[in-house]
């Protein structure tokens, strides 16, 4: 397959990657909505979307950056031209001119943002991959941005591998969105959005097909899409310095790894090894191999959990209750009984002795402080901290901690 992106797909990046980028500048908050009704002739200037001259270089390096525009030296034509189709003009002929890959951006929730470039040719090579998996979808409903990498993937190059429409589904209501769906469409959704989606939908047709990624996907979610209607829900792990690493379609089941890897080692160096280089990769998580190309998962090694597809870290939370002046001690956990796993929290005060009082006053600090992947949705408090017999930190929930104090 050719690994320059079709005129539509370049037109659909575009309406991705810039309003994150205009959003970040602080000025902008573009919605999925308004940016898919953007044309190809869209002017950048004052009769279009009204950059200004900073935000313009803005755009452009970001898309320099993403494309890597700079290996071919067509990069400051972005500055010259003032309309979308022309930008597709641009990144298609970088391409063919040599520039190298891909670059992704991590979501810095593990501290600052890091670069993860791709070559052309070992997405392609993946795509190729899914496009076989998901021959007989018409059509690709995308639920998610398409410029991180599971995005560029599957609502990027997999449409044009399959020479299928895409419907940015996020921009449409979820009547607008009900009436659409087909049986031969593709799902292209994260775990944190399933659950809303289905709320909002009666039923999915029958025969639909679902992609999940950016997080582990519950085993609740799972069951609910399959009983809502979906007729195959393929739960896809990987990273952005990885791409895809292996898939399942059982939560129950251990995953099988795609065509390009092979196992390396398990448990806390856990790796894998690309078949064409013999280069090896670490893992993110621990993991053990069953067999052939099965993988079970053992958890992150930096002991971070993911709410909502962003990584966190429930120690560090718990060291910042801790330093609160109304904390003595404080635990926090992910709640994996929750249908969206989320943070909870354990707090022993220095003074219990207003204790609705003091919960509300940790509410507020938490909603200040922390961002919403890492505000624990419940805080109970207690005279001591949950342990085992062992005198290890254990969840409350399972060794019958007392219940919230009101």
């Amino acid at each position: 397959m050719s690994v320059t992106p079709s005129d539509a797909a370049l037109l659909r990046l575009l309406r991705s990657l810039l309003p994150q980028e205009l959003e970040g500048l602080g000025g902008r908050a573009i919605g999925p909505a308004r940016a898919a009704a953007w044309q190809a002739d869209l002017s950048l200037g004052a009769e279009g979307l009204a950059l200004d001259s900073l935000e313009l270089v803005a755009c452009a390096s970001a898309v320099n950056e993403f494309f890597r525009l700079h290996e071919s030296g067509v990069e400051d034509y972005l500055l010259a031209e003032r309309r979308l189709d022309a930008w597709c003009r641009i990144i298609r002929a970088g391409i063919e001119d040599g520039a190298s890959g891909i670059t992704f951006r991590t979501s810095g929730s593990s501290g600052t943002p890091r670069r993860c470039a791709h070559a052309h040719v070992t997405l392609a090579a993946e795509v190729a991959h899914w496009a076989q998996v998901f021959r007989d979808r018409r059509r690709i409903i995308q639920l998610i941005p398409a410029h991180h990498i599971y995005g560029y993937l599957f609502t990027i190059l997999l449409p044009d591998a399959l020479g299928v429409e895409v419907v940015d589904g996020r921009a449409l209501s979820p009547g607008r969105l009900a009436r659409l769906l087909q049986g031969d469409d593709l799902l292209v959704g994260f775990p944190g959005g399933w659950l809303p989606l289905l709320r909002s939908l009666d039923r999915l047709p029958q025969g639909i097909r679902a992609t999940s990624s950016t997080a582990p996907l519950p085993a609740a979610t799972h069951q609910a899409l399959r009983e809502g209607g979906a007729a195959q829900v393929v739960e896809v792990y990987g990273s952005s310095e990885t791409a895809g690493l292996a898939a399942r379609t059982d939560p129950q089941a251990p995953f099988t790894l795609l065509p390009r890897w092979r196992p390396g080692h398990a448990g806390d160096a856990a790796s894998v090894i690309e078949v064409a280089t013999g280069g090896e990769m670490a893992l993110p998580d621990r993991c053990e191999w069953l067999g052939g190309a099965a993988l079970r998962l053992l958890g992150r090694k930096d002991d971070a959990v993911q709410v909502g597809g962003i990584n966190v870290y429930p120690a560090r939370i718990a060291a910042q209750l801790a330093a609160h002046p109304l904390v003595a001690e404080a635990a926090v956990r992910l709640d994996a009984m929750l249908p969206e796993p989320r943070l909870k929290a354990f707090v022993t005060l220095r003074a219990p002795r207003n204790r609705a009082g003091d919960r509300v006053a940790l509410e507020a600090w938490c909603r200040d402080h922390l961002s919403a992947a890492e505000r624990p949705v419940s805080i109970e408090l207690g005279d001591h901290l949950p342990r085992n017999a062992l005198g290890k930190l254990a969840d409350w929930a399972a060794c019958g901690a007392q219940p919230p104090a009101h």
